[in-house]
């Protein structure tokens, strides 16, 4: 059973899906026999991804397949949505299901499962573009429950700091020494840079 305002949208949805060509194999109809807010289990083939059923979350049973040529075409097409909560990828191999999943832009991706992930409390569960941000459940999960603070001590206060004011000539080209002793690509370029940067450490305020 689902709600009257979920229920219409899911028959305007697949109503839409029929009249732009998708082929209604099964369903498709509200069951009231069994009340107001029940829908039969609905499956539809020929889908594209110019069809509101699969660019709209759809809240009913309602299965719609598409058809692809090659995996790249069904991850592209997986990915052309503006949604991306959960995905699963049924196969029966590994390796390409894995290889598939790592490409679909998608909070989880579960492989021949679609449920049990979100009942592991280690898992983070959240979503890619418009289906929300941060996570729940896991280590990550509790992360975004807590306020990071960083705290910052000088423990040198008499020293005086590099970054303080007195930018001339020579701290030009000691910080550029201090580059390259940092992230220079070679072993000869850093210690030239630590030599050249050495003077940091003694500067005086004239310019």
């Amino acid at each position: 059973m689902i709600h009257e305002r979920q229920l219409r949208t899911v028959d305007e949805q697949v109503q839409d899906a029929i009249a732009h060509g998708a082929r209604l194999l099964v369903g498709g109809k509200r069951l009231t026999e069994l009340g107001p807010n029940f829908y039969a289990p609905t499956l539809l083939a020929d889908v594209t991804n110019q069809m509101r059923l699969m660019q709209q979350e759809t809240f009913g049973p309602v299965l719609p397949v598409a058809p692809f040529d090659n995996d790249d075409e069904a991850v592209r097409l997986a990915n052309d949505s503006d949604f991306g909560l959960a995905a699963s990828v049924w196969t029966g191999s590994r390796s390409r299901g894995e290889a598939m999943a790592a490409k679909i832009k998608a909070g989880t991706v579960m492989l021949n499962d679609m449920i049990s992930c979100f009942g592991i409390a280690e898992a983070p569960h959240g979503g890619f573009k418009q289906s929300g941000i941060g996570r729940t459940h896991g280590d990550m999960g509790m992360q975004e429950m807590v306020q990071t603070k960083y705290v910052d001590v000088d423990l040198l206060p008499r020293m005086r700091k590099v970054w303080w004011f007195g930018y001339g000539k020579q701290y030009q080209q000691q910080m550029g020494g201090f580059v390259d002793f940092m992230f220079g690509g070679g072993l000869g370029t850093k210690l030239k840079g630590a030599l050249q940067s050495a003077g940091l450490l003694r500067r005086s305020n004239r310019i």
